[in-house]
């Protein structure tokens, strides 16, 4: 992702492919052609040329599974993803990948609470790809994102997570799957989410793809005060100045803005996250920092979180240039 042009500029919208060109331009190409079918999609005829970008976009990275995931997952969140697949698969039944955007479409319907479908059926997709690629740990972060969806116990999810860990070691989508699964809200405790952060922490490799897990808790620890209500939500923003929680910020803040550090295809998804943290934290000034370091490119989560994303990068981003001025005016 570097080197980076910086802008002093809020960002215009918001950049499911973040700085990914290639999935830009395939986005485009698949918007244009799925305009042009009008209402006609589910009937297109010619579901080769449709499918193609996508194709062309997993194909193209061959054993990059970090970039290949990165595409699978916005791929899959396209409001026509399922119906993408099944062209893809109706044309070509024995894709691997159609199998799985397919699978990952299922799974990202039923999270933002669209019908769930046959949900034993996306596990089928996933097995079966697994077993016609079984170099790509995509099919098993798959099957990790499912078994989390449906609540399974501990000894289902073990082996998945073992498996995705033998071909891709740092895969950033399965630890934040596992991350999600050992909350408190989900399947774990406050004592599991410490023990499975720790562990990453130790053997991580700095600048690795999973970076960000480790702040990614510390914010859910944030985001548990607030909703706690009381003294507890009222006292929230000096989370961020509890030494543990300190030390995550001081240090994403030393390494992730350096030009070369992070280099996996979701590296600017963890410096929105970083940014956002820094607003909460209010060190503003530090915010500008990792603002410019993203060049603008604006993704929803975890601005989210907090109402219209777009709307609160755009104000935050200008607070934090504010701040930047104050203390440094031209």
């Amino acid at each position: 992702m570097w080197p980076r042009k910086r802008s002093h500029r809020p960002p215009r919208r918001l950049q499911p492919e973040l700085d990914d060109e290639p999935l830009a331009r395939a986005l485009t190409h698949l918007g244009a052609q799925i305009a042009a079918q009008g209402n006609n999609l589910a009937e297109c005829n010619d579901r080769g040329a449709l499918t193609y970008p996508i194709e062309q976009a997993l194909r193209d990275p061959g054993k990059d599974w970090d970039r290949r995931m990165h595409r699978l997952l916005v791929f899959s969140t396209l409001p026509e993803a399922h119906v993408l697949a099944g062209h893809w698969r109706t044309w070509n039944p024995a894709s691997a990948d159609a199998m799985l955007l397919q699978a990952l479409a299922s799974i990202a319907q039923a999270r933002s609470g669209g019908p769930t479908g046959d949900l034993g059926t996306t596990i089928a997709l996933c097995r079966d790809a697994a077993e016609r690629a079984p170099e790509d740990p995509a099919p098993w972060v798959a099957m990790l994102s499912y078994y989390r969806l449906v609540r399974a116990p501990g000894a289902q999810v073990q082996p998945i997570w073992n498996a995705v860990k033998s071909r891709d070691p740092w895969n950033r989508e399965a630890h934040w799957q596992m991350l999600r699964y050992v909350s408190p809200e989900e399947c774990g405790s406050n004592v599991l989410t410490v023990q499975f952060t720790d562990s990453v922490a130790v053997s991580a490799p700095a600048g690795s793809p999973v970076a960000a897990v480790g702040l990614a808790a510390g914010l859910s620890r944030y985001r548990r005060a607030l909703a706690a209500g009381g003294i507890t939500a009222l006292t929230a923003r000096r989370h961020w100045d509890q030494p543990h929680e300190r030390a995550l910020v001081d240090e994403a803040l030393a390494g992730w803005t350096q030009p070369g550090f992070l280099r996996h295809a979701a590296a600017l998804l963890d410096l929105n996250l970083l940014a956002y943290v820094l607003t909460k934290a209010a060190r503003l000034q530090e915010a500008w920092l990792v603002f410019e370091a993203t060049a603008a490119v604006a993704a929803s989560w975890p601005w989210e979180l907090d109402g219209v994303p777009l709307k609160e990068v755009q104000e935050w981003h200008s607070r934090a240039f504010r701040a930047r001025n104050r203390r440094s005016p031209r």
